[in-house]
């Protein structure tokens, strides 16, 4: 397993503390708060919000100063991030629907996906709020399995994992297990979800495709569930329109081409999500919470071969 980033805060104490103090303060209190705690980590946090702003260059073209006020507002996204995981994983259906200020225009395009019996993969990010947006998915009534990375021995990420999970919600931890590619892929041949980040690399399986006019490093792995499975890719996202409110963004729904030449089809899937996500981020690149510097300064190693025991029960 790629070790991943994790900011110094990311620590139990921390989370719990939030959390315990949260609920306790009256609601309408929470966007001041945020405002005086995202400049607090702003000062605080040096080498992310370098690499926020390297990242924000990329996207906006703007002067430094410009860049420094919209790398503010990043912090701010991930305040109410963090604040919705007091209300989010509890919340029953009624409640995650109100916080949508619009109708969720996926649950059409999901259900129809299921109707075809072979499972959906939603292609996701690190943008807006990607935990609610794994609760949305149970409206559906099928199981909700969540690609996840739990890093053992960080008890913040253990306590995350299991905030985010019951019955219809399952977190299938990718780390070493070889047998999780296979949990997603029977997920699907059971007409199940997939929910799936595609914006951050763990494991060596990955190509390079353009982003903002320079090659930057993707898993394939949600492709190659797509082309094994033949369930369709469905990119998605759930962003903040105000505070603890939210609306959900969805994509063309991605098929996977079987031409005979299985890397050119899993690269045409790829691109087509990295343009979405790509329109997706000139609009709300105030809500992508990834704190490193996303585009490599030299090319990644092309992608490794695929697994074995995948393509074995493929």
């Amino acid at each position: 397993m790629t070790r991943w980033y994790q900011h110094r805060y990311h620590t139990l104490f921390s989370h719990k503390l939030v959390f315990t103090i949260i609920p306790c303060v009256p609601k309408f209190l929470h966007p001041s708060i945020a405002l005086i705690t995202a400049l607090v980590f702003f000062f605080l946090l040096r080498r992310e919000r370098r690499a926020l702003t390297a990242n924000l260059r990329k996207i906006c073209h703007s002067s430094n100063l410009v860049l420094l006020w919209k790398a503010y507002w990043v912090f701010y996204s991930f305040c109410d991030f963090m604040v919705s995981y007091c209300y989010v994983p509890r919340a029953s259906h009624a409640e995650l629907l109100k916080m949508l200020v619009v109708p969720d225009p996926g649950m059409e395009i999901i259900d129809r996906c299921l109707e075809e019996g072979n499972g959906v993969i939603v292609w996701t990010a690190h943008l807006g709020n990607w935990e609610l947006a794994s609760r949305l998915l149970e409206l559906h009534g099928r199981p909700v399995n969540v690609a996840r990375m739990v890093e053992r021995g960080k008890p913040a990420e253990m306590m995350l994992r299991d905030l985010m999970s019951n019955e219809l919600l399952r977190v299938v931890e990718m780390n070493d297990d070889a047998t999780a590619t296979l949990k997603l892929l029977h997920a699907l041949r059971a007409n199940e979800i997939v929910a799936i980040q595609g914006d951050r690399v763990y494991q060596p399986f990955q190509a390079e495709a353009q982003f903002f006019g320079s090659p930057a490093a993707f898993p394939l792995g949600p492709f190659l569930l797509a082309y094994v499975s033949g369930a369709p890719v469905a990119p998605g996202f759930v962003v903040r329109q105000s505070w603890l409110r939210y609306r959900v963004i969805m994509g063309p729904l991605i098929q996977l081409p079987h031409t005979g030449d299985r890397d050119k089809d899993l690269r045409t899937g790829l691109e087509q999500a990295a343009r979405f996500l790509e329109d997706t981020l000139r609009v709300y690149y105030d809500q992508w919470l990834n704190f490193f510097e996303f585009w490599p300064s030299e090319s990644i190693v092309e992608a490794a071969p695929a697994s074995q025991d995948m393509m074995a029960h493929g």
